[in-house]
């Protein structure tokens, strides 16, 4: 199963795991944020678009290096907690030189309600930064009570142990989930939210806004897309912004009824991250 959640989140984390296993830190972005009305929570309600044995392949580069693979697929309907839940899972390798300096090998389950869209459950499977310890967390965010997820994280096969996440908004998101709800949010350009988004271990507060309509060139021919502009910054156990370090990013979603998330750009000081559409299997 190929497993790992939001293509905007992960490729920024990408872009500071490469940074950091390179022997720097990237130094926040100074792109401006998005502005204009913004709503929480805004993401559409209803059915999550995501057919069983969906799957989206990807490639990553920075200045024209090839960085990693990038893998999301949808699995079978699962029962979690008495809901129908969609099984949503990504995975992120890293390829070439990029495996000397960064032991990236990571994979992302999500399971999503059929009902709702909503996030369900998030589990991480991913190697520690410059190390072969291999780290697991999973935030049963169904079980959140008040503003309190609880999560579990355990290195290697250490007991788990619990790291309650607070978090301030309605609604608690989690990679994959935010990814395949993006893909059906409709509007007009300036149009914007906030939302809190699981990203490996830790949330992060994301503000979204519709950037317009355009034509994006993809290996896959040129095709109609909407852009959608994205600021985020982590957040802290108890919901408190956890530094300075802002990431801005860019994602197309193709402008047509199979709504397929195209392209994702991650600005840095060390260049753009860009994650390129290589192939897709529309499931059945």
């Amino acid at each position: 199963m190929v497993h790992r959640v939001a293509l905007p989140l992960t490729v920024l984390g990408l872009a500071a795991t490469l940074a950091t296993a390179c022997g720097g830190s990237a130094p926040p972005t100074t792109t401006a944020k998005p502005t204009g009305p913004t709503a929480a929570n805004a993401l559409p309600t209803g059915a999550p678009l995501a057919t069983p044995g969906e799957r989206m392949a990807y490639r990553l580069a920075l200045q024209g290096m090839d960085l990693a693979t990038y893998e999301l697929a949808v699995g079978t309907v699962e029962d979690v907690g008495g809901k129908h839940a969609i099984v949503v899972q990504s995975h992120a390798k890293a390829v070439g030189l990029v495996k000397m300096v960064a032991n990236i090998d990571d994979t992302f389950t999500s399971w999503i309600d059929t009902s709702n869209g909503r996030s369900l459950r998030w589990l991480t499977d991913e190697y520690a930064t410059k190390s072969d310890d291999k780290e697991r967390t999973l935030a049963r965010i169904a079980d959140r009570t008040g503003t309190s997820v609880p999560v579990e994280f355990h290195l290697n096969d250490a007991a788990p142990t619990a790291e309650p996440q607070t978090v301030s908004l309605a609604e608690t998101w989690d990679y994959n989930a935010f990814l395949i709800a993006l893909r059906s949010w409709e509007g007009a350009p300036g149009s914007a939210f906030v939302a809190e988004v699981f990203r490996s271990r830790f949330l992060w507060h994301v503000a979204m806004k519709i950037g317009g309509k355009t034509k994006l060139v993809t290996e896959l021919g040129e095709l109609p897309a909407l852009r959608l502009d994205g600021h985020a910054y982590k957040l802290d156990r108890k919901g408190g912004r956890a530094s300075d370090d802002e990431r801005d990013f860019t994602i197309w979603i193709s402008d047509d009824a199979g709504r397929v998330p195209l392209q994702v750009t991650a600005r840095t000081d060390y260049g753009d991250v860009v994650m390129k559409i290589v192939d897709y299997a529309p499931g059945k």
